[in-house]
């Protein structure tokens, strides 16, 4: 059995093809409200257990919220230093090389480590991390995960996979280069192999949705459009698939045969999303609360910069759990501007608050597609957050975003030949593309155009399951 496997930055969603030649979406999550995606995070227990989903949000939840470090120095290595000519005491000492002791402060009772994000560093130089002593490259971590993806699966349709077709980006996060796309593919290749998956291959993500909506709306068999909407006789025609996830948006133009079927003509993409998005509301909204701009000392000295630009991503924060950040906001409690907001900083840092005063941002984010006005709010002994954001106020933050977004559209429909007034048919899909200021942009961009809402997050995987199936034929 071949499978359809969008391995997503946010969310994970799997697909076959079933006997009436219709894509099935498989359920991952039986903990998640939302069965049929699962969150892709892990949580890395001390004894080496490992937790997916809902369920390792859970654990992460009650082990260690309001849960304050202890800390102990932890032999990390030597540090090989080369130390110059010196003068001691009116003596000449060339000391030439030499190696230290290292030692870090750690948690010496941190139950686990959530890992969110896995996608992400893959066109990056990010290699691995530690946990509890033992070393995991990026791959190893991923390959965690789609182990047990896959073994889930299996439980479920009751027989082995042999390959899978893997959605990909047209341009992966943090990509410069297209070496930098390759080296991606190719970690992510090495990661399914090492989690059992003996055929890999890849499909280009807005591609995979182009064949969902066209096996949706064909009655010709497989990844087949609906004749054009201009004309009751059969033409060629123009569509633009809009694909907006966590981690990049991506796009493809695409003629549309007489007869229904698909070529490709350019593709596109850049590393803009959700997450993204969740950082501009985090940072604009919510960091005011956790002492941003605070001043303190005597001097009145402004928050440090490596402190502010850490609270930027939820996954930074625990770095700074440490003695010295510790006794910053220890001293800067007695003399600054708000006290209150420096204790919240400390609950926030030192007591696992990050990811859970995070997600606040992301359900804004989600909430403000459906409404002009969201709330914030998580209240702990120190935080007492309570955020309202309106609509206006986060497509401000979209603006810059926006105009790069139409750019590369642009840019896209002139490699592919194509002019805006020419594309009759746009598909939308992935949860951001729901976001009322890119809703507006494309019937702004393309006005003559049909719009088309796929299912948000799992036409890809539906698509990726088509292109399973054919190579099972």
């Amino acid at each position: 059995m071949r499978i359809g496997l969008d391995f997503g930055t946010t969310n994970t969603v799997a697909a076959v093809i079933g006997e009436d030649g219709a894509p099935i979406v498989l359920p991952l999550d039986a903990a998640s409200p939302t069965p049929r995606m699962m969150r892709t995070l892990l949580y890395v227990e001390r004894n080496g257990a490992i937790h997916l989903g809902a369920d390792a949000i859970r654990l992460h939840r009650l082990q260690n919220v309001g849960r304050m470090p202890r800390y102990t120095k932890q032999w990390i290595g030597m540090l090989d230093i080369e130390v110059g000519d010196m003068v001691v005491k009116g003596y000449e000492i060339n000391a030439g090389p030499t190696a230290v002791d290292v030692f870090a402060d750690v948690d010496a009772d941190a139950p686990g480590r959530l890992i969110h994000a896995l996608k992400g560093p893959l066109a990056t130089n990010y290699a691995g991390t530690k946990l509890f002593g033992k070393y995991f490259s990026l791959e190893e971590l991923i390959a965690e995960f789609l182990r047990r993806v896959k073994e889930q699966i299996e439980t479920h349709i009751r027989e082995p996979i042999t390959g899978a077709v893997f959605g990909r980006p047209v341009n992966f996060a943090g990509a410069q280069t297209a070496q930098d796309n390759t080296r991606a593919q190719n970690r992510l290749a090495q990661a399914a192999q090492l989690a059992g998956f003996d055929e890999v291959s890849f499909e280009m993500e807005p591609i995979a949705a182009g064949l969902s909506y066209g096996l949706a709306q064909g009655s010709q068999g497989p990844h087949r459009f609906q004749k054009p909407v201009r004309s009751d006789k059969p033409r060629e025609s123009f569509a633009l698939v809009f694909d907006f996830g966590g981690g990049t948006l991506d796009v493809a133009v695409l003629r549309i045969l007489a007869d229904g079927s698909q070529k490709v003509l350019a593709t596109g993409g850049v590393g803009i999303a959700g997450d993204h998005f969740d950082q501009h509301i985090f940072r604009k909204m919510v960091l005011p609360w956790f002492g941003r701009d605070v001043r303190w000392g005597a001097q009145r000295l402004a928050m440090p910069g490596h402190i502010v630009n850490a609270l930027g991503d939820w996954q930074d924060i625990p770095a700074l759990a440490t003695p010295d950040t510790l006794a910053f906001v220890n001293e800067a409690q007695k003399n600054c501007d708000d006290p209150a907001r420096m204790f919240a900083l400390e609950d926030l840092i030192f007591k696992g608050h990050a990811y859970p005063v995070y997600d606040q941002a992301e359900r804004a984010k989600v909430a403000l597609s459906q409404s002009q006005f969201a709330v914030m709010a998580y209240d702990t002994t120190a935080i007492h957050l309570w955020q309202p954001v309106t609509r206006r106020q986060f497509e401000a933050m979209l603006a810059s975003d926006r105009r790069a977004i139409e750019a590369m559209i642009y840019d896209t429909l002139a490699r592919a030949g194509v002019k805006a007034g020419q594309i009759e048919h746009v598909v939308r899909t992935g949860g951001s593309s729901s976001i009322p200021i890119f809703v507006d942009l494309l019937a702004h961009l393309f006005e003559h155009a049909q719009v088309t809402e796929e299912d948000l997050f799992t036409s890809i995987a539906a698509g990726l399951a088509v292109r399973a199936n054919e190579g099972m034929k």
